[in-house]
């Protein structure tokens, strides 16, 4: 009774901590909307990245019901991009007209959410408490993530989607038997259906995810969850493939750009940083849209297979970039962001490290908070990469950090007390 009670308080002492850093978590994020919103002014376009621009062209276009396409040289673009993001920002368009600044607010809002996200994720493969505490310690305050929360830009919407479904699959994959499983799978299908229209990248990592939870668990339920997963996915994206299929005739299943996001990282220019420039010379320029994905796709694959050794060398670049603690683009390149990434973002890298280290052989966590981290390394190592392309997977990631940070803690304490020995990375049983 007594042990129950002792239980009761530390609960609720912990959920009082969390709310305090989500609370944090949303003040550090408010405060870089306000930072990158002063840095705005006087400066022509919507935010700092080009990208923005279709995001909002796209975004009206659904709140004025105009049709979804971008002008480019070559004719109409109807598919270059996915209308997650643009259907987000239709709705803060439809109730903040053009302000910018409760855009940013909304998505530090967001940001703040996946603080309880980490906790609750970090929750389902570690009996530590002290863990998922400290996961929500880390996305609340790591820098970068908060920075790009708040910026317009498709990330925004993306990690609170991908952490739903990562949470989701922890938990089928826990206890995947339990009472109203097929509505928590049906839920994860939703989540990263969404999340593949808001950031296509993502498309690959479902069925990669469910398939090692299927051959970990070895169980039918583990393998019933993951065709009910696929199919809140494909319920999700369906009308998307039901316009595409209208429009150009065949299953077009996210977007009509991976040609040029490919040609972007492999071709004779290449530097492993993005440079769209070569859409606006001959012989791409005045291509119609398929014809220049197709066009570009085979310059791309016709780099690499002529200059293997070259493709490879821009690789490890990508890799060294995605991995850099600082970031890439010398105009964001300050004296304070190198001082972040050596006190900061080292630390945190070694600590998600020890913690992957630690949990060697669990394929839950494993997957769910080391596999996206190191799923967008792959993709990116093949296309254009950047700190950016990063962010995303350190979400999860780090509660590798908060497993690594509780072993040292719990060992540290046993050999205080000098006890038995310590539960190994806490694991859950």
């Amino acid at each position: 009774m007594a042990q129950s009670a002792a239980t009761g308080m530390l609960s609720r002492r912990a959920s009082w901590l969390l709310l305090l850093l989500v609370g944090i978590g949303f003040a550090l994020r408010a405060g870089c909307a306000l930072a990158i919103q002063s840095q705005m002014t006087g400066r022509p376009g919507h935010d700092l990245f080009p990208d923005t621009e279709i995001y909002w062209f796209l975004g009206h276009a659904l709140q004025t019901g105009t049709p979804y396409a971008v002008p480019q040289p070559g004719g109409l673009h109807y598919a270059l991009r996915t209308p997650g993001y643009p259907l987000f920002l239709a709705l803060m368009q439809e109730i903040f007209g053009d302000a910018i600044l409760p855009i940013r607010l909304v998505q530090a809002a967001l940001g703040a959410s996946t603080v309880a996200m980490a906790a609750a994720l970090t929750r389902q493969v570690s009996a530590d408490p002290r863990v998922p505490l400290l996961a929500a310690v880390f996305v609340a305050l790591e820098p970068y993530g908060a920075a790009v929360s708040v910026v317009l830009l498709s990330e925004a919407l993306f990690i609170p989607l991908m952490m739903l479904g990562l949470w989701g699959l922890a938990a089928l994959w826990r206890a995947p038997g339990r009472g109203g499983w097929w509505g928590v799978a049906l839920g994860v299908g939703a989540a990263w259906g969404a999340a593949i229209l808001v950031k296509p990248s993502w498309a690959l990592f479902p069925p990669l995810a469910l398939g090692a939870w299927a051959l970990s668990a070895r169980r039918k339920q583990a393998v019933v969850g993951a065709l009910v997963i696929a199919l809140g996915i494909a319920s999700i994206m369906m009308p998307w493939w039901v316009r595409n299929a209208r429009l150009y005739g065949r299953f077009v299943p996210t977007a009509i750009w991976a040609g040029a996001s490919l040609y972007d990282g492999l071709n004779p220019r290449a530097t492993g940083a993005s440079d769209m420039e070569f859409l606006n010379r001959p012989p791409f320029r005045d291509l119609g849209e398929t014809r220049q994905d197709r066009a570009l796709t085979r310059a791309a694959l016709d780099f690499a297979g002529d200059r293997p050794r070259r493709a490879a060398t821009l690789a490890a670049v990508k890799f060294a970039r995605y991995w850099s603690p600082w970031p890439n683009e010398a105009s964001f390149r300050s004296r304070e962001a190198l001082l972040v990434g050596v006190l900061v973002e080292v630390p945190l890298f070694a600590l998600m490290a020890a913690g992957a280290w630690i949990r060697r052989r669990d394929a839950q966590a494993l997957t769910v908070l080391a596999g996206p981290i190191v799923y967008f390394l792959c993709i990116h190592m093949i296309f254009v990469s950047s700190v950016r392309y990063r962010i995303p997977g350190s979400v999860p990631a780090l509660g590798l950090a908060a497993l690594a940070c509780g072993e040292a803690i719990n060992r540290m304490r046993i050999r205080l007390l000098s006890g038995g020995p310590p539960v190994q990375g806490g694991v859950r049983t």
